[in-house]
């Protein structure tokens, strides 16, 4: 497993941010395998979820319609780029679930509402 640096008090997202302050950061993609991100219906018919996650609505707004672009169909806004916390440390989650599936396995998640 992937050693999470920084974590729980920081985020690469955040860092990012604090390093080019006029650059609008969002975070979104990183919970989700590469060929998913842009074809969701790759798998379960594209019944996951992606994430976003900033602190400038218009940045998100842009992203989620990149996401819809793409076949996205539920994107789910985590508020602030603070949030960008949880989505990093998922990683651990996704590579256990991707180890208990078998390589090759793809997956995705979908919340439940």
């Amino acid at each position: 497993m992937p050693k999470l640096d920084p974590c729980d008090t920081d985020s690469l997202a955040e860092q990012i941010q604090r390093a080019l302050p006029d650059v609008k950061v969002v975070k979104s993609f990183v919970t989700q395998e590469q060929e998913t991100v842009i074809n969701p219906k790759a798998i379960g018919d594209g019944e996951h979820t992606m994430f976003v996650a900033s602190d400038h609505a218009d940045a998100k707004h842009a992203t989620t319609d990149l996401l819809k672009a793409y076949g996205w169909t539920d994107v789910l806004d985590l508020g602030g780029l603070v949030t960008a916390r949880g989505m990093e440390m998922y990683a651990h989650m996704h590579g256990a679930i991707g180890l208990a599936l078998g390589l090759g396995n793809h997956f995705g998640v979908k919340i439940v509402r």
